[in-house]
């Protein structure tokens, strides 16, 4: 009976230890892949697959890390989009403040309402800065209004000249219908096209041509920013 006892109680043992580590083992797990996240391992999971409550929560958990990974990746993003599009209207009054100051180009009514224009551009930018959520999920406020394509390409074309020029780049304008009106925010598109034209400038060779041009269909209006690379249209 003694040695009966003794059985029993040390099978006892041995089931609640088995129970016990079965229980706490998915706890310690998601506890060390906390941690683990916490210090900055961004791949870092529980991988547990169990059933009941325990698969639940590690599950859960690796939805969450999941999502932590995700919105870590758009906010990278976020500030490379930001940089980007303030380096463009940067560039562009750099050199055009350059030229004023070495005596290149006179001061004159239309090039400062130019630079001014491009301010309040960056002013904008600035501004959206504190609406991250919408430019995360790309919902930036629009001020939709009747523009003019034609114009409003060649506007971007003299506000990005002297930046062209710097490049040793060739600019031809080939101007399609005037006026070539859209329902569109103008201040998006001058950005978008001033993007194209800075790039441009950035990485086309000295000598090659960039040609914007403005044309329509019945059904659509297009504005075309290309670019030749010895001498081939891109």
């Amino acid at each position: 009976m003694a040695a009966a006892a003794v059985g029993a109680v040390a099978l006892a043992l041995a089931v609640s230890w088995f129970v016990t580590r079965r229980l706490t083992a998915p706890v310690g797990r998601v506890a060390a892949t906390a941690r683990a996240l916490a210090t900055g391992d961004g791949t870092a999971r529980t991988h547990i697959d169990a059933p009941g409550e325990f698969g639940d929560l590690a599950r859960a958990f690796d939805a969450m890390a999941d999502d932590v990974g995700h919105a870590e990746q758009a906010r990278h993003r976020l500030a490379a989009d930001v940089a980007h599009e303030l380096r463009t209207p940067l560039a562009s009054l750099q050199a055009r403040l350059e030229e004023l100051r070495d005596g290149y180009a006179d001061p004159s009514a239309r090039r400062l309402a130019s630079l001014h224009d491009q301010t309040l551009r960056l002013s904008r930018i600035i501004g959206d800065l504190g609406e991250l959520a919408e430019a995360e999920s790309a919902r930036l406020s629009l001020h939709l209004a009747e523009v003019d394509l034609t114009a409003l390409a060649g506007a971007a074309v003299t506000e990005r000249e002297a930046e062209l020029r710097t490049a040793r780049l060739t600019v031809r304008t080939l101007p399609g219908p005037a006026p070539l009106l859209v329902h569109a925010d103008a201040d998006r598109l001058h950005q978008a096209l001033g993007n194209l034209l800075s790039n441009a400038a950035r990485h086309c060779r000295p000598g090659d041509t960039v040609t914007v041009s403005t044309s329509a269909t019945p059904a659509e209006a297009l504005v075309e920013v290309t670019d030749t690379r010895s001498g081939h249209p891109r």
